[in-house]
């Protein structure tokens, strides 16, 4: 009973801090470069953009499949684990993705079909419908919503692209009974490329429940196949740093954060790409 009391207050503190709400907490950036950046996806044209932002998924050329997990304070309870594949078609990318946060007494899962296809070389649009559950153990009840999530991306010129995601604007409903409503999540960023080894990003989301939040990353080539990675975010305050290996079809990426309140969170990701590696 200690432990569980334990527990609940740093869910509490999470929740606080990390400015989410419940059942939100698979919503936020996935990945290990993204983490490594402070965050800041929203203009990052990757894998992961699956989870991120849905146009970014346009410019992947071969089928892909990749696992995320996120370690919160080292605590297993409050673990992240995502996962996705994306395949190229004729008309465009598609996508499905899932992720799962918390642990047998409190459980959120979110399962997402992306579509995403560019036009011509600058703009790249995505749209995700998504199913949401949470559930605190088999003695309450599910809660589930249906809902959807857009994003842009813009290459304003060959160093400088913009993009913007909106989640949930149409205000999905859990609980009939308590009217708890996901989050409406609104992210718009900038992402420069100041050389071929040196690429920049930031943006600002707003979680129309909390107050914004600046987030902002830089990324170097240091080696033909490593990466050093370092960025910020507020709200919550953290500073983040990371590290990516690519061996080609797989690439792995690692990252912390330190919290000055909460403590340290670690994520992990890999990816396996099948086919000839060109897209990324």
């Amino acid at each position: 009973m200690a432990f569980r009391i334990r527990l609940y207050g740093l869910l509490l503190l999470t929740f606080l801090f990390s400015g989410n709400l419940v059942a939100a907490e698979g919503t936020g950036p996935v990945g290990g470069r993204t983490a490594g950046m402070g965050n800041a996806s929203v203009a990052l044209s990757d894998f992961w953009s699956i989870h991120n932002n849905p146009a970014g998924i346009a410019s992947q050329k071969n089928i892909a499949f990749g696992i995320a997990y996120q370690n919160r304070f080292m605590m297993q309870e409050l673990s992240l684990q995502s996962a996705g594949v994306v395949a190229p078609t004729k008309i465009g990318v598609l996508g499905l993705s899932f992720s799962q946060f918390g642990y047998s007494l409190y459980k959120e899962q979110k399962l997402g079909l992306a579509y995403a296809r560019d036009f011509g070389d600058v703009l790249r649009i995505g749209l995700q419908l998504d199913y949401f559950s949470t559930s605190f153990s088999d003695a309450y009840e599910k809660f589930q919503a249906i809902s959807f999530e857009l994003g842009v991306q813009y290459a304003v010129n060959e160093k400088l692209t913009a993009g913007a995601y909106v989640f949930n604007p149409g205000k999905a409903r859990l609980s009939e009974y308590t009217d708890e409503r996901l989050p409406v999540i609104i992210r718009f960023g900038l992402a420069y490329q100041f050389s071929d080894q040196l690429i920049g990003t930031a943006e600002i989301e707003k979680n129309f429940d909390r107050e914004a939040s600046i987030r902002a990353g830089l990324e170097y080539f240091v080696l033909k196949k490593f990466f050093v990675r370092a960025g910020i975010n507020t709200q919550p305050g953290i500073f983040t740093f990371g590290t990516g290996f690519d061996l080609g079809p797989v690439r792995i990426d690692l990252a912390g954060n330190l919290h000055q309140v909460l403590g340290t969170s670690i994520q992990s990701s890999l990816i396996i790409q099948f086919g000839n590696r060109n897209s990324e």
